[in-house]
């Protein structure tokens, strides 16, 4: 077992939410090679939150 610590300082909530989606893109595009754990506080619910259908949407709405 492999362990990366990443702690953020002067982070808002924002950042936050958009490094926990980045880091979860990262955690599938690699699943066929390794298996990663992402923990943090409010995790789940970012990812949850982060990569479903309406939100996917809204960006795309937003770009235009």
């Amino acid at each position: 077992m492999k362990k990366v610590t990443i702690v953020g300082t002067d982070i808002t909530p924002k950042q936050w939410s958009n490094l926990v989606i980045e880091l979860n893109l990262i955690r599938k595009q690699w699943a066929p090679y390794a298996k990663f754990e992402i923990q943090g506080p409010g995790v789940r619910k970012i990812i949850k939150n982060g990569t479903n259908t309406a939100s996917l949407n809204f960006a795309k709405n937003m770009e235009k």
